[in-house]
């Protein structure tokens, strides 16, 4: 009978165990997802500020007037000044790879950027940045400008006026989900529910939006867009996605030379 009562008391206080632990992970899910907007994206910010070092490898697909772009990347940052953002592209209507891959970075002994005609020489971080984002497909920009804080770059300024989403995951990890509309053009960020990084951005642009900026272009330069044929516009649509992401890890200083 003792050992019977002791076998239920055992049964009893490990159930009990099992429950609190459980009552934990619960509490602990709760007050995750019972963050405000404005509480994540705090977090965030932080989370940025806080890293030595980041690391990531991704991609980026666009669409545009029924051509797909992919640009392939790698991303290396480290404090206070050191990067190297590498990339490859290829498109649907010439599907082989650029043999050559181009890149942005500096070591620590100046910014340097080859667009495929050469080393060029830039006058600060921010202005190398700069140029390699469009030819980039925004590579050089997203997590770069955020995580040194660039004004241009930093994804954070039109959050505070986007709307949540119903959570969504980007390959295994769970995100917040947030997107701004306005004027034909929208953008949404995935934001890592544990990790509070940036894993996927997307940038919609309608083809109204497109017509307007074209109509725009061709006002300011009458001259050179009287000679530049002027095809139906169509919408874009870029969704970048950030993949092996590694934080707070002794990059070589090596590693951004090139």
């Amino acid at each position: 009978m003792k050992i019977t009562t002791w076998g239920k008391l055992k049964f009893a206080i490990g159930a009990g165990v099992m429950v609190l632990l459980a009552g934990n992970v619960f509490s602990s899910n709760l007050l995750a997802d019972d963050l405000s907007q404005g509480e994540i994206i705090k977090k965030t910010q932080e989370k940025y500020a806080s890293l030595t070092s980041y690391s990531d490898e991704g991609k980026i697909v666009a669409s545009l007037n029924g051509i797909t772009i992919t640009t392939t990347f790698t991303i290396k940052l480290a404090r206070p000044n050191l990067y190297k953002i590498e990339w490859e592209q290829s498109n649907s209507a010439s599907p082989s790879p650029d043999a050559k891959a181009r890149a942005v970075w500096s070591a620590g002994e100046g910014d340097f950027l080859d667009m495929g005609r050469g080393v060029e020489k830039q006058t600060n971080q921010e202005m190398a940045l700069a140029s390699a984002t469009g030819i980039s497909g925004g590579a050089a920009a997203t997590i770069p400008g955020t995580f040194f804080k660039l004004n241009w770059g930093n994804q954070f300024g039109w959050v505070a006026h986007a709307k949540q989403q119903p959570d969504e995951k980007v390959g295994d990890v769970d995100c917040y989900v947030f997107t701004n509309e306005s004027k034909g053009r929208a953008k949404t960020l995935w934001i890592g529910k544990q990790d509070f990084l940036i894993h996927q951005v997307r940038n919609v642009t309608s083809a109204e939006a497109m017509k307007a900026t074209m109509a725009e272009a061709a006002k300011n330069n009458p001259e050179v867009n009287a000679n530049v044929p002027k095809p139906e516009p169509q919408g874009i649509t870029s969704t970048e996605t950030h993949t092996n992401i590694v934080v707070n890890q002794t990059i070589p200083a090596a590693d951004f030379a090139r």
